[in-house]
This record gives C-alpha cells, structure tokens and sequence, in this order.
C-alpha cells in the first residue's frame, strides 16, 4: 500500500512504504521496545500502520530536548489522526509515556516507521496519534533522552551567549559610540530614525530568528535580512561552524529589556538592553555543558545599528 503524509510546505512528503508495528502507550514507559515485534491494543487493536493520511493541519511542530519534559495533550479518534514533528538528531533517543489508551507511530526523516527509541537520522521526526476505537483525551509527555536523566539536571552558572561558539565579542570600533541618552530624554527629544521601541523590538526580532539562523534550516538568507558588517560576518560564521560540527542551538526563551543608554541619528543607532535567555547547544546530539544556560539566564548588551539600504540591521554586539 502506497500512503503519504503531507503536513506543510516546508516538510517532506511521506511515502509510507514500510511495514512495521504500534503500541498501547499505557504499556510502556518510553517509546518502543528494542524488539521489533510490538503489542497490539487490548481494547480493538492498533493497524500495523496508519489507514488514513495525516492531514497538515492537524501536526503541531514541537521542540523537544533532552533537558526538560514537554507535554501535549489532545482528543484522539479511531481513523482519525494527530501529529507532531520534530527536528532530532542522530545519537538521540525518543521517549514518552501517557496513562491514556492510544496508538502510536513514529516516523524517521526517512519515511521508515521506527521500531526503536534510538533516533539514528538527523531530521525531521513525525509522531502520530490515533485512538484503537472511539475517542479518548489523551495527554503525552516526551524528551529526548530519559525522564531520569531529565529529573537530575541541575542548575548551571553559565550566562547565555550573545554569539555561538568561537565568536569572540565585536569591537565598538567600527560603529563609532553615539551619544548616550536617558529614558527620560529619549521620550522628550524625537530622534530622526528608530524609536527606543522601535530599536528594541530589532533586538526582540534578532532574539526570534536566532532559532532559525542556529539550528536546522541555518537560514542564511535571513542573516542577511538582519545583519551587516561585522555582525553579518559572525553570524554566518558560526553557522558554517555549526553545520560543520553536527551541532544547534535550542532557545526555550528569548526576551529582551531596554534599561536606558539609548540613541540614534538618521542612519545608526545604539541601545543597551538585557536580554534574557534560556538556551542549550547540541553537538552530536549530546548536550555542550559548556554553552547551556541551564535555566533562564540574563545579561547586559550594547546593541549598534546601521540603515543598511532603507533597512535597519545589527552591525555590532558588545557585552556589558
């Protein structure tokens, strides 16, 4: 039987050519056994595979580490189907566990359905959900790793980083210092240009693009669309380095706080900020200790801005 899954424009088509099993996850406390020979339901039975297509509207994109628990929950039905995709890398493992009578299917990169929590593909995995008859609620909990492992994390020191590994910090020397201005000035003085809110949000949109300039697709393109001059270079750097090294970065929160020391003229501007993180670097699918934030983070940034052809883009980062 020849089945696809489509589930967005940027996923790839599923051909579902294999044949494989599913499993009651009330039976089991993480994934799949290692067997390939897996329970059928006691309440109907779960198919070998799915017998409908997974619509693209109903797949949630998660993302899931190996540092915390996330949890979804949903109404599953017979014939009926859910999904969740998620970027994973080779090495890693898939558990997850839920009290709730329901079937599972896991999908490899490769459109092979898996028999194992051992993840060897780097990609896009695709978890789908049916009920064996009727419906039911069910609520799922997943990581990559083991729930113990999980538990025993504990706080790190580490501050978050501003920059990737091997970036040192930019010099202010190719954006020459604006003159610093108050809160209070800058909201009695217009300045030609950025706003402080205006200037601000640049470092919020930064914030947001970093989950997609750091890690699977690595979009360049959009470097490009945010940076210039030195930042531009860094950047793309350390995306070449993270390609390279089988390694991403995972941002569980990203915000930022302008504190004052604000200013902007025509065509550059400047604005200090504390930008709070909560981050953690893969390398081989293994967790980087050393660039992991380990929880919420905060730390002092001068931002420098340039109007680079009718757009505003990062041109330097100093730490505070």
């Amino acid at each position: 039987m020849n089945l696809y899954h489509y589930f967005s424009k940027t996923l790839l088509y599923f051909a579902l050519l294999t044949t494989s099993s599913c499993q009651q996850l009330s039976q089991l406390s993480s994934i799949l056994p290692s067997s390939s020979s897996l329970p059928a339901s006691s309440s109907g039975g779960c198919p070998e595979k799915p017998t409908g297509d997974l619509d693209s509207k109903n797949v949630k994109q998660l993302s899931i580490s190996s540092t915390e628990t996330i949890q979804e929950s949903g109404q599953a039905r017979a014939g009926k189907y859910i999904g969740y995709a998620f970027e994973a890398q080779s090495g890693q493992e898939l558990s997850y566990r839920t009290k709730d009578n329901i079937c599972v299917w896991v999908y490899a990169p490769d459109t092979q359905l898996l028999t194992t929590k051992n993840l060897t593909q780097n990609g896009k995995y695709i978890i789908q959900i049916s009920a064996p008859q009727g419906s039911t609620s069910f609520s799922l909990e997943m990581t990559l790793g083991s729930f113990a492992a999980v538990s025993s994390l504990t706080p790190s020191t580490l501050s978050p980083a501003s920059v990737l590994p091997r970036s040192s910090p930019p010099s202010s020397k190719s954006s020459p210092d604006l003159p610093a201005r108050s809160k209070s000035a800058a909201a009695s003085s217009p300045v030609t240009g950025l706003s402080e809110k205006e200037t601000a949000q640049l470092v919020q949109n930064w914030l947001n693009a970093k989950k997609r300039l750091f890690a699977p697709p690595y979009e360049e393109e959009l470097a490009a669309n945010l940076t210039t001059g030195d930042r531009y270079t860094k950047t793309i750097g350390a995306i070449k380095w993270l390609r390279e090294n089988n390694a991403y970065y995972q941002y569980k929160l990203a915000e930022v706080d302008a504190f004052g020391n604000f200013s902007a003229s025509s065509d550059q501007a400047q604005i200090d900020v504390n930008v709070t993180e909560d981050l953690v670097l893969y390398i081989n699918g293994r967790v980087d200790e050393k660039n992991t934030s380990f929880g919420s983070k905060t730390k002092g940034y001068r931002f420098y801005f340039r109007a680079d052809r009718g757009n505003w883009k990062i041109e330097n980062v100093e730490s505070l």
